[in-house]
């Protein structure tokens, strides 16, 4: 493995073929419905969608950070903050971008810079 070329960023990339999974990979399906609907179907709701945000942000260097943008707008939206939730799932195939999101999302500096607001 260690002597594929790099995927992405050349020649210093560290991303492979062979430790990233294909782009097509995996297959899911929902069934989004209200309370009242399921009901109707004999159907147990198993997750409630509270709130959702939508957020875009400059590519050039703020590339792949969409989750920490997102976490913190919507812990703002709920009157939140990271220490209140114990779990936090982001669905993303590369190591590397959950990395550096659990660094923005934990920096002060990040955080003020960015958001304009605390990390804490």
């Amino acid at each position: 493995m260690n002597k594929l070329k790099p995927a992405f960023i050349k020649p210093h990339g560290t991303v492979t073929a062979a430790s990233s999974s294909f782009l097509t990979d995996g297959a899911s399906a929902s069934l989004i419905t209200s309370v009242d609907k399921a009901k109707e179907l004999g159907l147990k709701p198993k997750a409630y969608i509270r709130r959702y945000v939508f957020t875009s942000q400059d590519p050039k260097d703020q590339l792949l950070l969409g989750p920490t943008y997102a976490t913190a707008k919507l812990l703002d939206q709920c009157g939140l903050t990271l220490n209140d939730i114990d779990v936090f799932e982001f669905h993303e195939a590369f190591a590397g971008q959950i990395l550096a999101n659990l660094k923005a999302l934990d920096s002060d500096y990040f955080a003020k810079t960015y958001l304009n607001r605390s990390s804490k």
